[in-house]
């Protein structure tokens, strides 16, 4: 089995290529940075013509595409990395005659945008109503993965929410606590973290939950035209997070809010329904949220970033 596998170098997409490995499949990759496995190619993500030459290399009997941007100063760069390059991708197969290899497109929670308790918890039927270029983007890749799929390809949308784990991202606020907490107990910071809004609840899930499903999710035919919420369906409060962190290091620590961590725009309560998922996929997550918050709090003091 031969499975190609874009934003391999990144967060999720490092814990999926250890769990592809464990799987025993050969793997392929696709992206400005070499993986931790696999075949690498590195072309212009706008360059219909490279990237369907490395379709045809790879011969893939999956993708998965979990290349995004979620961040940057630079506007247009969330159309070409989120929208884009899935484009060019979904083009590229039917180019290479491999129209039907099932594809998975990783899409956001941010494209639910703007929600209201009365939408709680947030099935996949809700209207998407993003505020921001990151979800604007991502949904214009849904759209064009759902359109795609109307003439019968295998393609699933996974729309995750709140990942969290070993190896996530400094601008993440569970890994904010956690790097503030470690700089406290090796002295380089006082005994003081600072925060943003600790009244909003989000939906966190594991990482290698997350991965786990997308491998189911790719490999399900009943999935293939369809938007699925990645999520724990359980609403947890950022006071809640900063407690648990607090209680595993214990240490005396004073929490600050600091204004300009405080989001211009915040939605109060974020959740989402499992009810999809499940029944696509049996999906129960492995890990506790406790269990993952020891985690990251470990890998975090041992010096660990992978």
């Amino acid at each position: 089995m031969r499975v190609l596998v874009t934003g391999a170098s990144g967060f999720c997409g490092t814990h999926l290529l250890r769990k592809l490995n464990q799987e025993g499949v050969e793997i392929f990759t696709h992206g400005p940075e070499q993986a931790i496995s696999g075949v690498w190619y590195n072309t212009p993500i706008e360059d219909l013509d490279q990237l369907t030459a490395v379709i045809n290399q790879a011969r893939p009997d999956f993708v998965l595409h979990l290349a995004g941007i979620a961040n940057t100063a630079h506007f247009p760069l969330y159309y070409l990395v989120n929208t884009l390059y899935a484009a060019n991708l979904l083009r590229s197969l039917e180019l290479a005659n491999l129209e039907t290899v099932p594809v998975l497109l990783v899409g956001t929670s941010a494209e639910y945008g703007m929600v209201t308790d009365a939408d709680l918890p947030i099935t996949e039927d809700l209207p998407a109503r993003p505020y921001n270029h990151y979800g604007i983007s991502k949904l214009a890749q849904t759209g064009l993965g759902l359109e795609v799929a109307k003439a019968g390809r295998p393609i699933v949308i996974a729309r995750p929410f709140n990942i969290i784990g070993p190896g996530m991202g400094p601008q993440l606020v569970v890994q904010s606590i956690a790097r503030q907490i470690v700089s406290i107990q090796n002295g380089t910071q006082p005994p003081v973290i600072k925060i943003g809004n600790v009244a909003s609840s989000r939906d966190f899930v594991d990482v290698r939950d997350v991965v786990d499903v997308y491998w189911r999710l790719v490999q399900a035919p009943a999935a293939y035209g369809e938007i699925v919420n990645v999520c724990s369906g359980i609403p947890v409060s950022i006071r809640i997070i900063l407690d648990q962190l607090l209680e595993i290091a214990g240490i005396p620590i004073d929490v600050e809010v600091d204004p300009e961590r405080v989001k211009p725009v915040d939605v109060p309560r974020h959740f989402g329904s499992t009810e999809k998922l499940k029944r696509l996929t049996g999906f129960v997550p492995a890990r506790s949220l406790i269990d993952t918050l020891q985690e990251v709090l470990s890998q975090l003091g041992s010096g660990d970033q992978g």
